[in-house]
């Protein structure tokens, strides 16, 4: 038998890949191609490419092969790579799952085939099969060694697959090594066979003699007769029961594949979504601290989610969360984030963040504090509920108080709804270890603190020069220096009283107001005096 080097099994596959798709090619110029093509948003030559790569894939789970080769060789055969296969990794589990559902629906390619033999004579069905399977033994035979899975593979794949082709319907044959070593041998082998419709006289010449004296594992039903007798019973049978099945059947792998495309779709986008949520909270100015904590838990979860897909015990897990800090910390802004990560992580299904506070939960009468807090939370349900200064909910002494409650209401809809609602609370350090003492119900849902530490002089510049390029506005040096000397100068007290990033954004309003009263005064004023913010715009403005 002649031996092949792998550049040459290489190019062996790669030119059989070109025959596949001149069958694509007569497909399309002769309109098999229309309905699906309307169904499936897709060419016939991108799913021919997913189709190859669903087989090569399949077979090397089959064989065990991992190999960096096998993936080299299943990329240089096909023109895209849809899976996303990374020669330096092995085939994840997600692309396995994804080729399972795809080859557990009937090929359409090959039922298209085998539509046009039936209305044109051809052989095309055979052909491709025969192709098709050339390329899985090009895998096979990488490394100078015969796979000993080959054959038990391409028998499956023939049980599955001949009866979508008409002309194998009664044979089922058993593809045994005389099989392999004739279609090693054959000069079909290394280009694979397509033939027009006026050839198909000469099929068996090129394609019967591979399935000499190989064994049918039936008795075969008199094919010439149905095949031959105009009108007979068995061929009309065959005919009308084929043609639906083929319909129904093709609709259903249209079907499929659409699916399959749509989450793939899916998939990639929430990705692309995640990343962009990640780096948009790790540009954030400042909060390192709240940035390292929030990224260990995605990790964390992530790690989670790993383990759930093989069945591997996972400790349970809490995802309401406490943020304590001053005001205009940005505890807000964050848990906004956190909301869309946990929805793109799956923990959540809409990842929408309602803000409440003291007055949206408690009422003034018996009874009306239950139904205010319930229906706040379906408001927040499938996101995240995000409580500020949650500890006035237990610091009024008065009897007739109904905080509680609120906090008892709270509790049990947590539990009710724990698969797909998150809770954060907010406020002061010290006051809300207080709110979590009050109820035992809050410490043993409430496991993980992040705290907010207050703006950095330096970092609140940052935060003005962001604000005014968000507005097309440049902060003059002289500007930027009195409004760093009035921050450094102001006591504690008075720090706490400016309230971080919120102070800052005051402070930037009162700039745009003293800046409009400055240039109302100009008669025709330029782009570059209407952008530029001067000494005299920010004096007395802190």
């Amino acid at each position: 038998m002649q031996a092949y080097s792998n550049r040459s099994l290489f190019e062996i596959a790669r030119e059989n890949y070109k025959t596949l798709k001149k069958h694509c090619e007569d497909l399309l110029e002769e309109g098999y191609w229309e309905k699906p093509s309307e169904i499936l948003k897709q060419s016939v030559f991108d799913v021919l490419d997913i189709y190859v790569q669903a087989i090569l894939v399949s077979y090397a789970v089959f064989s065990k092969h991992f190999m960096k080769e096998d993936i080299e060789f299943l990329l240089s055969t096909v023109d895209s790579n849809h899976f996303g296969l990374n020669p330096e990794k092995c085939i994840e589990d997600t692309v396995v799952a994804q080729v399972e559902r795809m080859l557990a629906s009937p090929p359409i390619l090959l039922q298209l085939c085998d539509l046009r033999d039936k209305e044109k004579g051809t052989r095309c069905a055979e052909t491709f099969f025969e192709t098709l399977i050339n390329i899985v033994l090009a895998m096979a035979y990488l490394n100078s060694s015969k796979d000993r899975y080959v054959i038990q593979f391409i028998q499956e794949y023939y049980n599955k697959s001949h009866i979508f082709i008409s002309t194998r319907m009664n044979c089922d044959y058993i593809l045994d090594e005389k099989y392999v070593f004739r279609k090693i041998c054959s000069e079909m082998f290394k280009t694979g066979v397509h033939m027009k419709a006026e050839q198909a006289i000469h099929h068996e010449a090129i394609v019967g003699g591979l399935y000499k004296n190989v064994e049918n594992q039936y008795a075969p039903r008199e094919v010439t007769e149905a095949v031959n007798i105009q009108g007979s019973e068995t061929k009309d049978f065959q005919i009308e029961n084929q043609d639906v099945t083929c319909q129904n059947v093709l609709e259903d792998t249209i079907c499929d594949i659409n699916k399959e495309n749509e989450k793939q779709e899916q998939q990639q986008e929430q990705q692309e979504r995640l990343t962009q949520l990640l780096e948009e909270l790790n540009t954030l100015i400042g909060l390192d601290g709240v940035k390292e904590e929030v990224n260990s838990l995605i990790n964390l979860i992530k790690v989670r989610k790993m383990r759930e897909k093989f069945n591997m015990p996972v400790m349970d897990m809490s995802y309401h969360m406490v943020f304590t800090g001053n005001p205009g910390t940005g505890k807000t802004t964050v848990a906004r984030i956190v909301a869309e990560l946990y929805k793109e992580l799956g923990l959540l299904s809409k990842g929408n963040l309602v803000e409440t506070d003291r007055a949206g939960l408690v009422a003034g009468y018996v009874g009306q504090t239950a139904i205010k807090v319930t229906e706040i939370v379906e408001k927040a349900i499938g996101g995240v509920l995000f409580i500020d200064e949650a500890y006035s909910l237990t610091n009024n002494t008065s009897g007739n108080d109904f905080g509680n409650e609120a906090i008892d209401t709270l509790v049990k809809l947590m539990e009710d709804h724990r698969d797909d609602f998150v809770v954060i609370v907010a406020g002061y350090k010290k006051e809300m270890e207080g709110f979590l003492k009050a109820n035992t119900g809050l410490v043993s849902r409430f496991n993980k603190f992040i705290e907010f530490k207050d703006y950095t002089e330096e970092e609140l510049i940052d935060i003005l020069k962001m604000m005014a390029n968000k507005s097309a506005m440049k902060i003059d040096e002289e500007a930027i220096s009195y409004v760093t000397k009035q921050l450094d100068k102001m006591t504690k007290a008075a720090k706490n009283r400016f309230g971080n990033a919120r102070g800052i954004r005051n402070v930037f309003e009162k700039i745009i107001t003293s800046q409009a009263n400055r240039l109302v005064n100009y008669e025709d004023p330029t782009i570059d005096q209407l952008q530029q913010i001067i000494y005299d715009d920010v004096v007395d403005v802190i």
